[in-house]
């Protein structure tokens, strides 16, 4: 009896489970934590009908298992020699239910990437750590033209062009290793053999040891890069060809001003070689010879006929033409810049005057030859300007100052300044306020300053003219 006992103890505390003696359909015994008086009542008053009828199948064995929801909870019942055990089986149930719902969220967000993959506007694939395509979305296989059962047979290297099958096969390892390769750019060939221009990056999955690709065609792209460098080396034939013209023009015009201040500094020597022939005659036909005279007469013919050369040796170095960068110092080129032009100047009763701030760097590491002629169609602007408007009292400034480390030239004028509606163009090639000019001398003085020299060229007005800013990087010192 006490063993009896014992064992009802272990089976009522047995957790969730429920046992049932039934004999003759009436429950003679029960066992498990539970609270509705079972014994020696019948089995179908605690069970709904369906539940009972299911209960006599199972003990009929014509089903083999069976669930079902009774008090609140779902059970799992075997019946075994006039006994019906319960096991509680509800958190399994909750858990088999968050399962199943969770599979099918699982399965519908798969379908969606899927969709999405498939829609996107690139190739999207997945690859194993030897390029072997696992997955490839519809863009994919279109732009490839392959099916995903061909891919399979297919890795990112076989589809490569021959020269980028080995660069392909160093960017699947290099993405393993590194994690990423962003921007990838290769060749690839088509199933029917087209070339296109791709580009891709890949991202390893350490957890699955793939490969996500995302590959563009650019061949459109490509195609259009090099339509537009085309163009644009067409365009910059063009303009330098066009460069060149106008400093061709440049130089006829500086050279056709030039030869008109020779014509200048060439009359009144040429005047003084006359007068002294005529002496020569007159002394050749004197009763009395003086030897005297005619050595002086030579001295001053030899000064006249040096001054005429040096003369063409200036404006001959003036127009020789010299890329080469060297250290100049800006102060004399001022000077040997003025000197071509010095007769025209006193000729026109116009004053030049170079203003030298204290402590100016003066030396440049530049293109001597291409900043005098800068300067010099700057100022021959200016002498022009003065002349066609007779100013009374005309001059030009040269004012050199420092500026941090740049060495600023201001010439200034008082000819009445630049019309406004102009001085915005004045720089700007074929355009020009005067009758005769051909409006390229101050485009010209733009570009060797600004292109050529890397400095900076600006024009304003002030009260009494305008005032031309050049600005050059002075000469380390270091």
């Amino acid at each position: 009896m006490q063993k009896n006992n014992k064992f009802s103890t272990i089976l009522n505390n047995l957790p969730e489970i429920i046992i049932l003696v039934v004999k003759n359909d009436t429950i003679i015994d029960s066992f498990g934590q539970i609270k509705e008086k079972f014994n020696n009542s019948k089995l179908y008053e605690h069970f709904s009908k369906v539940t009972y009828n299911k209960l006599l199948l199972l003990k009929s064995k014509n089903i083999d298992n069976l669930t079902i929801y009774w008090n609140n909870k779902d059970y799992e019942v075997s019946y075994f020699d006039d006994t019906y055990y319960f096991k509680d089986v509800t958190k399994y149930r909750n858990l088999y239910l968050e399962l199943k719902k969770s599979l099918r969220d699982l399965r519908s967000k798969k379908e969606e990437l899927h969709a999405v993959f498939d829609l996107a506007g690139n190739g999207i694939s997945i690859l194993n750590e030897e390029g072997t395509f696992l997955y490839a979305n519809k863009f994919f296989q279109t732009m490839m033209e392959y099916s995903m059962e061909e891919l399979y047979n297919e890795s990112c290297i076989s589809l490569s062009s021959p020269e980028y099958a080995q660069p392909s096969k160093s960017a699947v390892q290099r993405a393993i290793e590194e994690g990423i390769v962003e921007r990838f750019r290769k060749i690839c060939v088509t199933k029917s053999g087209k070339k296109i221009n791709a580009s891709m990056s890949l991202s390893y999955i350490k957890s699955t040891n793939e490969i996500v690709m995302i590959t563009s065609d650019i061949t459109s792209d490509v195609k259009y890069q090099e339509d537009l460098k085309r163009r644009i080396n067409k365009e910059v034939e063009n303009r330098t060809k066009q460069y060149e013209i106008m400093c061709h023009q440049s130089r006829l015009a500086s050279m056709g001003e030039m030869i008109e201040s020779i014509a200048h500094q060439w009359r009144q020597p040429l005047n003084n070689l006359g007068v002294i022939v005529q002496g020569l005659k007159h002394l050749n036909n004197s009763e009395d010879f003086d030897f005297n005279l005619l050595n002086e007469m030579e001295t001053e013919m030899i000064e006249k006929i040096n001054y005429m050369s040096e003369t063409i040796d200036d404006f001959s170095n003036f127009f020789k033409i010299s890329k080469e960068k060297k250290n100049f110092n800006i102060l004399n080129s001022v000077k040997d810049t003025i000197k071509l032009i010095d007769v025209q100047l006193k000729n026109e009763n116009i004053k030049i005057n170079v203003n030298i701030e204290e402590g100016v760097n003066l030396e440049l590491y530049s293109l001597e030859n291409e900043f005098r002629q800068a300067l010099l169609n700057i100022i021959q602007n200016a002498l022009d300007v003065l002349i066609l408007r007779k100013q009374f009292n005309s001059f030009i400034n040269i004012d050199i100052i420092q500026n941090g480390s740049f060495i600023e030239l201001s010439i200034g004028d008082n000819g009445g300044g630049i019309c406004m509606k102009n001085i915005e163009q004045i720089f700007e090639p074929y355009v020009t306020t005067k009758k005769q000019g051909n409006g390229i001398g101050l485009y010209m003085s733009k570009v060797i300053i600004e292109h050529n020299m890397k400095g900076n060229l600006t024009v304003q007005n002030n009260q009494i003219g305008a005032v031309f800013t050049i600005s050059l990087k002075s000469k380390d010192e270091n």
